[in-house]
Parts: structure tokens; C-alpha cells; sequence
């Protein structure tokens, strides 16, 4: 499963990189996440980059890493890298991928399972705002994160 997720992910990017008239953004993500239940118990913010490959008029890849902190403890922290298939047509766009959890720093192995992300959002030349979700695949959204960041395009 990993293995085939690595060559899928490494020929869409080989793709976009060949595609013809495609164009990329480098993007930077600030924003806020929360449980299911829309509590805010623990606070958890996000900072993320992320590489924005327009495929053609209507699709978009986008590789992506997002680092989660709790509080404001800076003790631990989750790093989710992923990568999001978007439609887009015109500056709205609505997608989904996979991500999966990393606990930093962590002395054993800690990480989740591949997750689900579905986002949608608006984006403009200089800005990308997105609100997405992270689900589990068993069961499937139920204990779902929920967050929504604001992006710089450059």
C-alpha cells in the first residue's frame, strides 16, 4: 500500500512537472483546527506549506505538509504530509487526499494510519482559503479533525 502510494504520488508529480502550460505555487498556511465536536479543547493551531501544481484548467495537485501544535506548550507536535487532488473551476476548489500523522518528537514509532482529508475553499493569485476535514478510514467520519487555514500564494 505505501509503495503504491509513493509511485502514484511521484508520477502525478512527474506529470504535473511535464504538463503542458502547467503552473505552480508555492503556498504557506496559517489556521486553526479542532475535534468533531467544535470545542477548541485543546487549542490547536497549524502552520503548513504546500506546492500548488495546476494540471490543466480544472484539476490540481497539491503535495502538502502541516505541522499541528497543542496549546501553546511547544512540547509536542503532529506533522501531517499529505497530498490533494482539487477541482477547480475558477478561484473556488474542492478536493480530497490522503495525510498521515506524525507525533514529533517521539521516542518510539508513533503514527497514525493514512486518513482521509477533503477540503474546499477559495483561492486567488496571492491567497488560498481553505477549510478541509481529516477522517479516519475505519470508521470513516466519525472522530473527525476540522480546521481552516488561510494561505500565501507566492
Amino acid at each position: 500500500m505505501k509503495k503504491a502510494l509513493i509511485l502514484l504520488c511521484g508520477l502525478l508529480l512527474v506529470s504535473a512537472a511535464h504538463g503542458a502550460g502547467s503552473q505552480m505555487n508555492f503556498g504557506l498556511n496559517f489556521g486553526i483546527m479542532t475535534p468533531d465536536n467544535f470545542k477548541f479543547d485543546p487549542i490547536m493551531w497549524t502552520v503548513g506549506a504546500e506546492l500548488d501544481f495546476q494540471l490543466n484548467d480544472f484539476v490540481m495537485l497539491s503535495p502538502e505538509v502541516t505541522l499541528v501544535g497543542y496549546q501553546f506548550k511547544f512540547k509536542e507536535f503532529v506533522l501531517y504530509p499529505g497530498i490533494v487532488l482539487n477541482f477547480t473551476p475558477g478561484s473556488f476548489f474542492i478536493g480530497g487526499g490522503l495525510v498521515k500523522g506524525f507525533l514529533i518528537p517521539s521516542d518510539v514509532n508513533a503514527s497514525s494510519d493514512v486518513a482521509l482529508k477533503l477540503n474546499a475553499g477559495l483561492m486567488s493569485r496571492n491567497t488560498k482559503l481553505t477549510v478541509y476535514l481529516i477522517s479516519d478510514f475505519n470508521p470513516i467520519f466519525k472522530n473527525m479533525l476540522i480546521g481552516a487555514s488561510l494561505g500565501f500564494r507566492f
